[in-house]
């Protein structure tokens, strides 16, 4: 009795066995959703052709006097007001889903350079002391890097948050030179770019969907062997994500105390002070979902 049973046993295993195989095989093989259209016109074009647009010695800006820092501004102006038309209008990165184009990552790279481009910019206006205007140049700077990533997977969210951190350290320096008006611009145009974020749960989930159209059933097989060490990857990323919004969201909140005290000759005594008039809503802190903490 004991063996029919034991082979009884064996049986719905090995059927069992099959059915999660073919349930496994049947998931990884099918395809995920298509991916939205693009806007028309897409504002990404236009940041990819300004990137191809630019000088080659952009990424010189902070070693450069003011008469060659004049000239490489005044090369990039062209460039720089087609970037700045580009923002205006809806951006979404264009993917592959077909397999990993080496295209993709050179327009990567050229979005990098115009960050840098708009750093030079504001440098330059910074210099003859326009600092007004040299504040939206860096301003402009962390929108283009949260535009660049809209609609990518993890590698536009690194790249987008490379290029944040350009506007944003040089925005850090000048913030306590503004006077109350350029703080409030400046923190109205932070803010507003802020609510337009993706969320990285969605990057993360379109990661995931074009891995699986990338590299088909055998990079789903990879991925799962590869399960924990990927997963951390991701976790590290998302980590680098949070890092660069929390210090911008600290910043946020600097430039609006900074334009509460300079306005009402005394210093806010906490966040809700600034709201709704410095600030639209208290930030958020991106990692806890609480409020960021008050200086």
């Amino acid at each position: 009795m004991a063996r029919p049973l034991a082979k009884l046993l064996t049986g719905f295993f090995v059927v069992a066995v099959l059915l999660v195989v073919a349930t496994l095989i049947f998931a990884l093989t099918q395809p995920p959703p298509a991916p939205p259209p693009l806007p028309k016109p897409n504002g990404y074009d236009d940041l990819v052709q300004a990137g191809q647009m630019l000088a080659e010695n952009t990424g010189d800006f902070s070693t450069l006097n003011e008469p060659d820092l004049r000239i490489l501004v005044a090369k990039n102006a062209d460039a720089l007001k087609l970037a700045r038309t580009g923002l205006s209008r809806p951006c979404q990165v264009p993917l592959d889903f077909s397999h990993p184009n080496p295209s993709y990552f050179t327009n990567l790279a050229k979005c990098k350079y115009v960050a840098q481009a708009f750093a030079a910019e504001g440098r330059l206006r910074e210099l003859e002391n326009r600092l007004g205007d040299a504040a939206d140049s860096y301003v402009t700077a962390i929108r283009l890097g949260i535009a660049t990533s809209n609609g990518g997977i993890l590698i536009d969210s690194l790249v987008g948050v490379a290029i944040e951190a350009i506007g944003t350290v040089r925005l850090e320096k000048l913030a306590p030179t503004l006077d109350a008006k350029q703080c409030r611009q400046a923190a109205a145009a932070i803010e507003s770019s802020d609510a337009g974020r993706e969320p990285v749960t969605a990057i993360l989930e379109r990661e995931r969907a074009w891995s699986r159209r990338a590299y088909g059933l055998r990079g789903q097989i990879a991925r799962l062997v590869m399960f924990k060490s990927l997963r951390q990857s991701e976790q590290r990323i998302v980590g680098r994500v949070n890092a660069q919004q929390s210090r911008e969201r600290t910043l946020l909140i600097q430039l609006a105390s900074r334009a509460y005290e300079l306005e009402t000759g005394k210093p806010a005594k906490n966040l809700a002070d600034l709201v709704p008039a410095y600030l639209k809503a208290i930030p958020q802190n991106p990692t806890t979902g609480t409020n960021m903490a008050y200086p």
